[in-house]
């Protein structure tokens, strides 16, 4: 079923049960990229706008699992140099500021390789005022305070761009 004839079918479904229908497309896209992009190994086999949104679910999703320091030791920070991008894009721009300061914290362009970038962060002084670990701690409570409505964000961004976004 390609995505227009999907979104139609939601937006049937939303008349008879209006919450459920529109909120599940975000986490079913998130699910079908995801697979599509082997989980983040595959990236060529996603256009920009799918990778955009990509890499925005990804940070949302680490961030609440652990916070950014979480992020950035996992596979998901390999695109931690184009989540301002990817959160400016999609409209969530709070987020995208909250996301430069914690990349700025580490006062370098961390590594797109998982294993170089790790052996990276571990051999870094996290601790101490105003340092890696406070910075990152600010940013974990500002991103937690949902400025951006990251739901309806991500909604709006598929439902703009749908001619990009293959079937589910």
């Amino acid at each position: 079923m390609g995505l227009f004839r999907f979104l139609k079918k939601k937006a049937e479904e939303e008349k008879d049960n209006s919450s459920n229908a529109s909120y599940n497309l975000v986490p079913d896209m998130y699910i079908h990229i995801a697979e599509k992009c082997k989980y983040g190994d595959a990236m060529e086999n996603i256009n920009e706008y799918e990778r955009i949104f990509y890499i925005a679910q990804e940070l949302e999703g680490e961030v609440n699992n652990g916070g950014f320091a979480q992020y950035f030791y996992n596979p998901s920070g390999n695109f931690a140099s184009e989540t301002v991008n990817a959160f400016t894009q999609i409209g969530a721009l709070k987020t995208a500021e909250i996301c430069k300061k914690a990349i700025s914290a580490f006062k370098m362009e961390l590594p797109a390789d998982r294993a170089e970038r790790e052996e990276l962060l571990d051999n870094m002084d996290w601790d101490g005022i105003g340092g890696i670990n406070e910075i990152l701690d600010e940013c974990d409570h500002s991103f937690y305070a949902y400025e951006d409505d990251l739901h309806s964000l991500c909604l709006t961004y598929i439902t703009a761009h749908k001619a990009y976004f293959d079937k589910l």
